[in-house]
Order: C-alpha cells, then sequence, then structure tokens
C-alpha cells in the first residue's frame, strides 16, 4: 500500500515481465496525446471542452490518396489549437500525424492499439506544419516567460517538455546547439524571420530549433 511505482533494478531481474505490476510500464502515448503533449508545451492549447470536431493543419496533398478528393477547411483561430480528440476523421484518409503514431482507422471496432516505433514518426514531429508551429510557440513562450539568461530559459524549455531539470550534459549539449543556431543566422536571414512582436528574430529562428528538438524527444513523447 503507497509504495513507490518506480523502476527498481532489482525487480527487474526478479520479474523482468512485470507480471506482479511492481512497476509502471513505459509506453509511448498515443497518438491524440503526442498531439496534446506540444500543444501544452507551447502554451498553445485550446482547453475549452465539448463542441463540433476540428480541423489542424496537415500535410498538402494527404488527402489525394482516398478515392475522392475531401475538402479540409483548415481551423483558425482558437480551434486550431484544440486537443487530439477533437480532429476530424475520414474513414478512407485520417490525418496523416494520427496514423503514423498508430490512431485506428474507421473500418473495424479497435480494443486494443499496437504501438509501433519507425523513423516516420520522428521525421513527423521535425517536419510537420503542425509541429513546426508548437515548436514556434514554445519558442516564443520561453523567451517571453524567462528572464535573458540562456541557462535559465533551457531549463524551462526542458521541464515543460520533460517535467524535469537537465542533466548537466544535457544543459551542455542543448547550450552548444543554442550557440551554434545563433552563429549560424545571418543578419540577412534574421529579416526574413517573422517573429511575434517583442521576439527579436535570431533568438526566436534560435529557439525554435533548440524547441524542435526538445519536442521531438523520445522521452517527450513515453510515459516513463
Amino acid at each position: 500500500y503507497r509504495q513507490s511505482s518506480a523502476a527498481r533494478s532489482d525487480l527487474a531481474r526478479v520479474d523482468a515481465n512485470n507480471k506482479l505490476l511492481a512497476r509502471q510500464n513505459r509506453l509511448r502515448l498515443d497518438a491524440e496525446i503526442v498531439r496534446d503533449v506540444s500543444l501544452t508545451a507551447s502554451g498553445l492549447l485550446t482547453t475549452t471542452l465539448g463542441g463540433p470536431s476540428v480541423y489542424p493543419p496537415i500535410p498538402n496533398g494527404a488527402l489525394d490518396l482516398g478515392q475522392r478528393k475531401q475538402p479540409w477547411p483548415t481551423s483558425t483561430g482558437p480551434d486550431r489549437y484544440r486537443r487530439g480528440l477533437y480532429t476530424f476523421h475520414f474513414r478512407a484518409t485520417p490525418p496523416p500525424a494520427m496514423s503514423v503514431f498508430d490512431a485506428p482507422d474507421g473500418y473495424s471496432t479497435c480494443t486494443r492499439r499496437i504501438r509501433s516505433n519507425t523513423p516516420l514518426q520522428a521525421l513527423a514531429l521535425l517536419n510537420d506544419a503542425a509541429y513546426f508551429e508548437f515548436a514556434e510557440g514554445l519558442a516564443t513562450r520561453v523567451l517571453k516567460e524567462v528572464p535573458a539568461s540562456d541557462s535559465a530559459r533551457l531549463e524551462h524549455a526542458f521541464r515543460l517538455c520533460l517535467a524535469r531539470k537537465p542533466s548537466a550534459g544535457e544543459a551542455t549539449r542543448l547550450g552548444d546547439l543554442l550557440k551554434g543556431e545563433l552563429a549560424a543566422v545571418t543578419d540577412a536571414e534574421a529579416k526574413s524571420v517573422k517573429a511575434p512582436a517583442g521576439v527579436e528574430p535570431k533568438q526566436f529562428a534560435a529557439w525554435t530549433t533548440v524547441a524542435r528538438v526538445l519536442l521531438n524527444l523520445d522521452e517527450t513523447i513515453t510515459r516513463e
């Protein structure tokens, strides 16, 4: 009663398959919650309950694979950032970011989701337009919520994504990434960056890259 569910090496040796339920199993989050995690970390999540389905951004041409082209009126405003469970699904062509994370199709009853682990999932988190927007939101949030201290900002971003402090090694690697990105963005390139009001374009571009890395971490989309 009230014992810790943290994984321990001695329990892993005695009960490798966790039949005695002495610890929590580590598993990747469901497709809808993968989206919700990024929305929450970015500060963009719309918390309104109920209402009709919404149409978040999807890749161009994604609906051309069905028998006929379906309209996808991309939602704007707060509806653009609603939880994943409110996303509209066509049975024949569900949203790609949902399918890649093993969301069930609409053809049959799904009693249990089978989780896969593929390179396409990492590519979706890195390149999907919606997740790029979430990364920009996270970058904006960090730059506005934390004073001008890169180390404090890195820790804040880490906490938002992973709910813990970064280790010394993690902080060093992220810091090196940030410095490299700041050095790589030229003044000419910074002029073309569409940064939010009150945010310096070069900082915004560099922190967006850091945010993309954090949102793409295995730990970010995994229940420990």
